[in-house]
């Protein structure tokens, strides 16, 4: 097998494996399952002060719909909830409860565990080959299929 078809069957198999991976649900530490898409909302919550359904939804990529059917999802498990600012009555705003706040943590801290050894990897390579995984990544992100 040429080297290039061994390369591009690994992308493959780790695509196949993030895709499995993210289908399991997890507790966080709230004594919720949460879905990928439900830790993910909590996340860009967390990172995005001040943001509505229309910005959710460009920041994770997915409709105004599928942003309200998640985050309705949310709000009735405590972990986030809505509010308006005194200067826009019409507008409808997320923020974490401290219930999401702890899940947010919780969540940070499983990729922390998760990444350990590709950190690890990355601390001893040098600047060539963090240089090479970069560009590689950045071409495949580039390049991969849409459809």
């Amino acid at each position: 097998m040429n080297k290039q078809l061994e390369i591009i069957e690994k992308v493959v198999r780790l695509a196949n494996k993030i895709s499995q991976t993210n289908k399991i649900p997890r507790d966080y530490g709230s004594g919720h399952i949460l879905y990928h898409s439900e830790i993910h909302t909590i996340e860009a919550i967390h990172n995005h002060e001040n943001v509505n359904a229309s910005e959710l939804s460009k920041i994770l990529g997915i409709t105004n719909g599928a942003v309200n059917q998640v985050t309705n999802k949310l709000i009735s498990k405590g972990l986030i909830e809505q509010y308006k600012l005194n200067d826009n009555n019409k507008e409808v705003f997320y923020r974490l409860t401290d219930l999401g706040e702890k899940v947010n943590l919780g969540h940070s801290e499983y990729h922390k565990e998760e990444y350990e050894d590709i950190v690890q990897y990355l601390n001893n390579a040098n600047k060539d080959q963090i240089k090479a995984v970069n560009s590689f990544l950045d071409r495949l992100i580039e390049k991969w299929p849409n459809k």
